[in-house]
Protein backbone atom coordinates (compact mmCIF):
# COMPACT_ATOMS: atom_id res chain seq x y z
CA UNK A 1 0.00 0.00 0.00
CA UNK A 2 2.80 2.40 0.94
CA UNK A 3 4.77 1.65 -2.24
CA UNK A 4 1.83 1.92 -4.64
CA UNK A 5 0.53 5.13 -3.11
CA UNK A 6 4.03 6.65 -3.27
CA UNK A 7 4.34 5.91 -7.00
CA UNK A 8 1.00 7.54 -7.75
CA UNK A 9 1.85 10.49 -5.51
CA UNK A 10 4.93 11.53 -7.50
CA UNK A 11 2.99 11.37 -10.78
CA UNK A 12 0.21 13.55 -9.37
CA UNK A 13 2.83 15.98 -8.01
CA UNK A 14 4.36 16.22 -11.49
CA UNK A 15 0.95 17.11 -12.94
CA UNK A 16 0.38 19.70 -10.21
CA UNK A 17 3.74 21.33 -11.03
CA UNK A 18 2.78 21.53 -14.72
CA UNK A 19 -0.67 22.94 -14.02
CA UNK A 20 0.18 25.45 -11.27
CA UNK A 21 3.78 26.40 -11.99
CA UNK A 22 4.78 25.68 -8.37
CA UNK A 23 8.52 25.21 -7.95
CA UNK A 24 9.95 21.67 -7.91
CA UNK A 25 12.00 22.72 -4.91
CA UNK A 26 8.90 23.85 -3.00
CA UNK A 27 6.95 20.73 -3.94
CA UNK A 28 9.88 18.54 -2.90
CA UNK A 29 10.82 20.38 0.29
CA UNK A 30 7.29 20.80 1.67
CA UNK A 31 4.66 19.07 -0.48
CA UNK A 32 6.17 15.65 -1.15
CA UNK A 33 8.24 15.81 2.03
CA UNK A 34 5.11 16.27 4.12
CA UNK A 35 3.11 13.59 2.32
CA UNK A 36 5.86 10.99 2.07
CA UNK A 37 6.58 11.53 5.78
CA UNK A 38 3.10 10.24 6.64
CA UNK A 39 4.43 6.71 7.39
CA UNK A 40 6.89 8.28 9.84
CA UNK A 41 4.01 10.25 11.36
CA UNK A 42 1.90 7.09 11.66
CA UNK A 43 4.70 4.95 13.10
CA UNK A 44 5.77 7.71 15.49
CA UNK A 45 2.18 8.04 16.69
CA UNK A 46 1.66 4.28 17.07
CA UNK A 47 5.03 3.54 18.70
CA UNK A 48 4.80 6.44 21.16
CA UNK A 49 1.25 5.60 22.21
CA UNK A 50 2.45 1.99 22.72
CA UNK A 51 5.02 3.44 25.16
CA UNK A 52 7.90 2.59 22.81
CA UNK A 53 9.29 6.05 22.20
CA UNK A 54 12.74 4.54 21.49
CA UNK A 55 11.39 2.88 18.33
CA UNK A 56 9.62 6.11 17.36
CA UNK A 57 12.78 8.28 17.57
CA UNK A 58 15.05 5.65 16.00
CA UNK A 59 12.58 5.24 13.14
CA UNK A 60 12.87 8.96 12.40
CA UNK A 61 16.69 8.89 12.34
CA UNK A 62 16.83 5.50 10.61
CA UNK A 63 14.68 6.81 7.80
CA UNK A 64 17.11 9.69 7.27
CA UNK A 65 20.10 7.45 6.50
CA UNK A 66 18.11 5.09 4.31
CA UNK A 67 16.36 7.83 2.37
CA UNK A 68 19.71 9.42 1.50
CA UNK A 69 20.79 6.01 0.16
CA UNK A 70 17.58 5.96 -1.91
CA UNK A 71 19.13 8.72 -4.05
CA UNK A 72 21.58 6.09 -5.32
CA UNK A 73 18.60 4.22 -6.79
CA UNK A 74 17.52 7.39 -8.58
CA UNK A 75 21.11 7.77 -9.79
CA UNK A 76 20.98 4.26 -11.27
CA UNK A 77 17.75 5.09 -13.14
CA UNK A 78 19.12 8.01 -15.17
CA UNK A 79 21.61 7.50 -18.00
CA UNK A 80 24.76 9.21 -19.29
CA UNK A 81 25.36 11.28 -16.15
CA UNK A 82 25.39 11.06 -12.37
CA UNK A 83 22.36 12.39 -10.52
CA UNK A 84 24.34 15.07 -8.66
CA UNK A 85 26.11 16.06 -11.88
CA UNK A 86 22.78 16.73 -13.59
CA UNK A 87 21.91 19.74 -11.42
CA UNK A 88 23.21 23.22 -12.22
CA UNK A 89 21.63 25.27 -9.40
CA UNK A 90 22.85 25.21 -5.79
CA UNK A 91 19.52 24.87 -3.96
CA UNK A 92 19.94 21.13 -3.34
CA UNK A 93 23.43 21.76 -1.99
CA UNK A 94 22.00 24.32 0.45
CA UNK A 95 19.39 21.77 1.54
CA UNK A 96 22.18 19.26 2.25
CA UNK A 97 24.08 21.86 4.31
CA UNK A 98 20.95 22.69 6.32
CA UNK A 99 20.24 18.99 6.92
CA UNK A 100 23.79 18.37 8.17
CA UNK A 101 23.46 21.32 10.55
CA UNK A 102 20.11 20.12 11.94
CA UNK A 103 21.36 16.54 12.38
CA UNK A 104 24.45 17.78 14.22
CA UNK A 105 22.19 19.76 16.54
CA UNK A 106 20.03 16.65 17.05
CA UNK A 107 23.09 14.57 17.99
CA UNK A 108 24.05 17.15 20.61
CA UNK A 109 20.45 17.17 21.89
CA UNK A 110 20.44 13.37 22.31
CA UNK A 111 23.78 13.28 24.15
CA UNK A 112 23.01 16.27 26.40
CA UNK A 113 20.32 15.72 29.03
CA UNK A 114 17.08 17.50 28.16
CA UNK A 115 15.12 19.98 30.29
CA UNK A 116 11.35 19.44 30.56
CA UNK A 117 8.83 22.20 29.98
CA UNK A 118 5.74 20.51 31.46
CA UNK A 119 6.47 17.09 29.92
CA UNK A 120 7.99 18.31 26.62
CA UNK A 121 11.76 18.53 26.21
CA UNK A 122 13.31 21.93 25.46
CA UNK A 123 15.61 20.37 22.85
CA UNK A 124 12.60 19.08 20.88
CA UNK A 125 11.21 22.61 20.70
CA UNK A 126 14.61 23.97 19.64
CA UNK A 127 14.95 21.34 16.87
CA UNK A 128 11.49 22.13 15.50
CA UNK A 129 12.17 25.88 15.63
CA UNK A 130 15.39 25.42 13.63
CA UNK A 131 13.51 23.22 11.12
CA UNK A 132 11.08 26.09 10.48
CA UNK A 133 13.93 28.61 10.19
CA UNK A 134 15.90 26.42 7.76
CA UNK A 135 12.81 25.75 5.66
CA UNK A 136 12.31 29.52 5.33
CA UNK A 137 15.99 30.04 4.41
CA UNK A 138 15.83 27.35 1.69
CA UNK A 139 12.69 28.78 0.11
CA UNK A 140 14.00 32.34 0.35
CA UNK A 141 17.26 31.26 -1.31
CA UNK A 142 15.49 29.60 -4.25
CA UNK A 143 13.80 32.94 -5.03
CA UNK A 144 17.18 34.65 -5.46
CA UNK A 145 18.04 35.11 -9.13
CA UNK A 146 21.82 35.04 -9.30
CA UNK A 147 21.97 31.24 -9.73
CA UNK A 148 19.55 31.18 -12.68
CA UNK A 149 22.43 31.59 -15.13
CA UNK A 150 24.27 28.59 -16.53
CA UNK A 151 27.95 28.08 -15.56
CA UNK A 152 29.24 28.97 -19.02
CA UNK A 153 27.37 32.28 -18.85
CA UNK A 154 29.28 33.46 -15.77
CA UNK A 155 32.05 35.28 -17.61
CA UNK A 156 31.55 38.59 -15.87
CA UNK A 157 29.33 40.22 -13.30
CA UNK A 158 27.98 42.59 -15.91
CA UNK A 159 27.00 39.78 -18.22
CA UNK A 160 25.31 37.91 -15.40
CA UNK A 161 23.25 40.98 -14.51
CA UNK A 162 22.28 41.42 -18.15
CA UNK A 163 21.17 37.79 -18.46
CA UNK A 164 19.14 37.95 -15.24
CA UNK A 165 17.48 41.21 -16.31
CA UNK A 166 16.58 39.68 -19.67
CA UNK A 167 15.12 36.58 -18.07
CA UNK A 168 13.15 38.63 -15.57
CA UNK A 169 11.75 40.75 -18.40
CA UNK A 170 10.73 37.60 -20.28
CA UNK A 171 9.06 36.25 -17.15
CA UNK A 172 7.12 39.49 -16.61
CA UNK A 173 6.02 39.46 -20.26
CA UNK A 174 4.83 35.86 -19.95
CA UNK A 175 2.89 36.74 -16.81
CA UNK A 176 1.33 39.68 -18.63
CA UNK A 177 0.37 37.43 -21.56
CA UNK A 178 -1.31 35.01 -19.18
CA UNK A 179 -3.19 37.86 -17.50
CA UNK A 180 -4.40 39.09 -20.92
CA UNK A 181 -5.38 35.58 -21.96
CA UNK A 182 -2.84 35.53 -24.76
CA UNK A 183 -0.54 32.99 -23.11
CA UNK A 184 -0.61 29.48 -24.45
CA UNK A 185 -0.84 27.69 -21.08
CA UNK A 186 -2.72 29.44 -18.29
CA UNK A 187 -1.60 28.40 -14.84
CA UNK A 188 -4.20 27.10 -12.41
CA UNK A 189 -4.37 28.25 -8.79
CA UNK A 190 -3.34 25.56 -6.26
CA UNK A 191 -6.67 25.98 -4.43
CA UNK A 192 -8.54 24.91 -7.58
CA UNK A 193 -6.29 21.88 -7.98
CA UNK A 194 -7.12 20.71 -4.44
CA UNK A 195 -10.83 20.78 -5.25
CA UNK A 196 -10.40 18.94 -8.56
CA UNK A 197 -10.24 15.22 -9.35
CA UNK A 198 -6.43 15.46 -9.43
CA UNK A 199 -6.46 16.91 -5.91
CA UNK A 200 -8.74 14.10 -4.72
CA UNK A 201 -6.42 11.43 -6.14
CA UNK A 202 -3.44 13.18 -4.52
CA UNK A 203 -5.17 13.15 -1.10
CA UNK A 204 -6.26 9.51 -1.49
CA UNK A 205 -2.66 8.53 -2.21
CA UNK A 206 -1.57 10.38 0.93
CA UNK A 207 -4.25 8.55 2.94
CA UNK A 208 -3.00 5.21 1.60
CA UNK A 209 0.51 6.02 2.81
CA UNK A 210 -0.79 7.02 6.26
CA UNK A 211 -2.82 3.82 6.73
CA UNK A 212 0.04 1.63 5.52
CA UNK A 213 2.43 3.34 7.93
CA UNK A 214 0.14 2.60 10.87
CA UNK A 215 0.17 -1.14 10.15
CA UNK A 216 3.96 -1.05 9.75
CA UNK A 217 4.41 0.39 13.25
CA UNK A 218 2.04 -1.99 15.01
CA UNK A 219 3.59 -5.03 13.27
CA UNK A 220 7.17 -3.90 13.94
CA UNK A 221 6.53 -3.49 17.66
CA UNK A 222 5.43 -7.12 17.93
CA UNK A 223 8.33 -8.38 15.77
CA UNK A 224 10.89 -6.48 17.87
CA UNK A 225 9.52 -7.99 21.07
CA UNK A 226 9.17 -11.56 19.77
CA UNK A 227 12.51 -11.70 17.93
CA UNK A 228 14.65 -9.96 20.53
CA UNK A 229 16.22 -7.72 17.87
CA UNK A 230 15.56 -4.65 20.01
CA UNK A 231 13.23 -1.74 19.39
CA UNK A 232 16.13 0.65 18.66
CA UNK A 233 17.61 -1.40 15.82
CA UNK A 234 14.14 -2.46 14.65
CA UNK A 235 13.06 1.17 14.42
CA UNK A 236 16.28 2.34 12.80
CA UNK A 237 16.50 -0.26 10.02
CA UNK A 238 13.39 -2.34 9.47
CA UNK A 239 10.73 0.24 10.25
CA UNK A 240 12.93 2.88 8.60
CA UNK A 241 13.11 0.69 5.49
CA UNK A 242 9.34 0.37 5.18
CA UNK A 243 8.52 3.98 5.97
CA UNK A 244 11.08 5.01 3.32
CA UNK A 245 9.13 3.25 0.56
CA UNK A 246 7.27 6.46 -0.48
CA UNK A 247 10.60 8.26 -0.87
CA UNK A 248 11.96 5.34 -2.90
CA UNK A 249 8.98 5.25 -5.24
CA UNK A 250 8.78 9.03 -5.64
CA UNK A 251 12.55 9.33 -6.22
CA UNK A 252 12.47 6.64 -8.92
CA UNK A 253 9.47 8.31 -10.57
CA UNK A 254 11.06 11.78 -10.33
CA UNK A 255 14.27 10.45 -11.91
CA UNK A 256 12.30 8.88 -14.77
CA UNK A 257 10.45 12.17 -15.28
CA UNK A 258 13.84 14.00 -15.25
CA UNK A 259 12.70 16.02 -12.22
CA UNK A 260 16.12 15.79 -10.58
CA UNK A 261 15.59 18.77 -8.30
CA UNK A 262 12.36 17.19 -7.08
CA UNK A 263 14.25 13.98 -6.25
CA UNK A 264 16.86 15.77 -4.12
CA UNK A 265 14.36 18.19 -2.59
CA UNK A 266 12.03 15.34 -1.67
CA UNK A 267 14.76 13.39 0.15
CA UNK A 268 16.45 16.33 1.90
CA UNK A 269 13.11 17.98 2.67
CA UNK A 270 11.72 14.77 4.18
CA UNK A 271 14.83 14.31 6.29
CA UNK A 272 14.61 17.85 7.63
CA UNK A 273 10.99 17.21 8.53
CA UNK A 274 11.91 13.93 10.25
CA UNK A 275 14.08 15.84 12.73
CA UNK A 276 11.24 18.29 13.29
CA UNK A 277 8.89 15.37 14.05
CA UNK A 278 10.85 14.66 17.26
CA UNK A 279 8.62 17.34 18.82
CA UNK A 280 5.55 15.38 17.70
CA UNK A 281 6.81 12.27 19.53
CA UNK A 282 7.68 14.38 22.57
CA UNK A 283 4.19 15.87 22.76
CA UNK A 284 2.67 12.37 22.76
CA UNK A 285 5.15 10.98 25.29
CA UNK A 286 3.83 12.24 28.62
CA UNK A 287 6.47 10.66 30.87
CA UNK A 288 9.16 13.28 30.25
CA UNK A 289 11.43 14.44 27.40
CA UNK A 290 11.46 11.84 24.61
CA UNK A 291 15.15 12.39 23.78
CA UNK A 292 16.08 11.26 27.30
CA UNK A 293 14.64 7.83 26.44
CA UNK A 294 17.13 7.21 23.64
CA UNK A 295 20.89 6.97 23.96
CA UNK A 296 24.09 6.62 21.98
CA UNK A 297 22.40 4.49 19.29
CA UNK A 298 20.16 7.37 18.14
CA UNK A 299 23.07 9.85 18.34
CA UNK A 300 25.21 7.54 16.21
CA UNK A 301 22.32 7.34 13.73
CA UNK A 302 22.20 11.14 13.48
CA UNK A 303 25.98 11.32 12.90
CA UNK A 304 25.63 8.59 10.29
CA UNK A 305 23.02 10.73 8.51
CA UNK A 306 25.47 13.67 8.50
CA UNK A 307 28.14 11.45 6.92
CA UNK A 308 25.90 10.31 4.05
CA UNK A 309 24.50 13.80 3.48
CA UNK A 310 28.00 15.29 3.29
CA UNK A 311 28.97 12.82 0.56
CA UNK A 312 26.16 14.06 -1.68
CA UNK A 313 26.99 17.62 -0.66
CA UNK A 314 30.49 17.08 -2.08
CA UNK A 315 29.00 15.48 -5.20
CA UNK A 316 26.66 18.44 -5.75
CA UNK A 317 29.62 20.81 -5.41
CA UNK A 318 32.08 18.98 -7.70
CA UNK A 319 29.39 17.88 -10.21
CA UNK A 320 31.42 14.90 -11.42
CA UNK A 321 29.20 13.48 -14.18
CA UNK A 322 31.07 10.26 -14.98
CA UNK A 323 29.39 7.06 -13.79
CA UNK A 324 30.61 3.61 -12.79
CA UNK A 325 28.11 0.77 -13.23
CA UNK A 326 25.51 3.51 -13.86
CA UNK A 327 26.21 5.11 -10.47
CA UNK A 328 27.95 8.37 -9.69
CA UNK A 329 31.05 8.17 -7.50
CA UNK A 330 29.18 9.84 -4.63
CA UNK A 331 26.33 7.31 -4.85
CA UNK A 332 28.82 4.41 -4.71
CA UNK A 333 30.37 5.88 -1.56
CA UNK A 334 26.93 6.39 0.02
CA UNK A 335 25.97 2.73 -0.56
CA UNK A 336 29.30 1.48 0.83
CA UNK A 337 29.15 3.69 3.92
CA UNK A 338 25.51 2.71 4.52
CA UNK A 339 26.49 -0.98 4.60
CA UNK A 340 29.43 -0.26 6.92
CA UNK A 341 27.21 1.85 9.16
CA UNK A 342 24.57 -0.87 9.32
CA UNK A 343 27.17 -3.34 10.60
CA UNK A 344 28.47 -0.87 13.19
CA UNK A 345 25.01 0.02 14.46
CA UNK A 346 23.96 -3.63 14.60
CA UNK A 347 26.91 -4.33 16.88
CA UNK A 348 26.07 -1.42 19.19
CA UNK A 349 22.30 -2.00 19.23
CA UNK A 350 20.40 -2.00 22.48
CA UNK A 351 16.81 -2.37 23.46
Amino acid sequence: MVWGAGVRLSKYADKIIDKTGISEVFIGTLGLALITSLPEVATTLSATLANNVSMAINNLFGSIALQITVLAVGDFIIKNSSLSGSLENPVSRLQAICLSFLLALAAVAILYRDVAIFHVGLWSVVLFAFYVILFYIINYFKKMKWWLTEPQERESIGKVKAIVSERMAEKEQNEADVADGSGEDEEVKPSKILLSRLGLYFLLSALGILIGGYFVATSADVIAEESGIGSGFMGYFFVGLTTSLPELSTTISAAKLKRYRMAFSNIFGTNLLNVGLVLFADLLHTEGPALDEVGDFAAAGAVFGILLTSIYQIGLTIKFKKTFFRLGFDSILVVLFYIIGAIILFNMRNG
